[in-house]
């Protein structure tokens, strides 16, 4: 007897929070949330504080730069390469990509280091939500495991013991297939509930 295992995948996206700045203050502040939001204000800062070291540098060093042929363009290569520095750093990031293996009994979930293994006594509920909802509610809370690399009009939403665990995958037919394989592993689950 064969057991036959399903594998759906979403393709890693460009993602700016995703960059070396984004990870670094994301594994600083080991917070989903918090790290996003401090990512932006990091961002945010650094920009303002290299055009001020831009500007300030040349009302500074005009009348030194002009003076010599050699170092006024070894000025503008300055910061040109400092802005470069910071785009690369700052906004050069992409998602993992996102591994969803359905066994007979469990679902694994994978992206980049992060794992998720569903089996059926963790799940209480799963549905399509539209990804606005998504947005707006689930993933404004720590709690809530995202499994996503871009985000298609309709995500998963399963609902666990400990946590809701959200999935996207880029096709329609890939979620259905996803939502009624985990539908079929609750549904023992939810039958032995109902009954007294």
């Amino acid at each position: 007897m064969s057991i036959v295992t399903r594998t759906f995948e979403a393709p890693r996206t460009y993602c700016p929070s995703a960059s070396a700045l984004g990870r670094m203050v994301r594994a600083w502040t080991d917070d989903r949330l918090r790290g996003e939001a401090l990512y932006l204000v990091a961002m945010a800062g650094l920009t303002v504080v290299l055009l001020m070291a831009h500007y300030l540098g040349w009302a500074l060093l005009t009348s030194t730069l002009s003076a010599s042929q050699t170092w006024e363009p070894l000025f503008w290569q300055t910061q040109v390469g400092s802005v470069l520095v910071l785009a690369g750093a700052g906004l050069v990031g992409f998602r993992p990509a996102v591994r969803v293996t359905c066994q007979p009994n469990a679902v694994t979930l994978q992206q980049g280091d992060k794992t998720r293994a569903l089996s059926p006594p963790d799940i209480q509920d799963v549905r399509l939500i539209s990804a606005q909802r998504y947005h707006r509610h689930y993933r404004r809370y720590a709690a809530t495991q995202v499994f996503a690399s871009a985000v298609p009009e309709q995500v998963l939403c399963v609902r666990t013991n400990d946590a809701p665990v959200i999935v996207a995958l880029p096709e329609s037919e890939a979620q259905a297939a996803l939502l009624d394989h985990v539908d079929a592993l609750a549904a023992p689950t939810s039958e032995t509930v109902a009954r007294p």
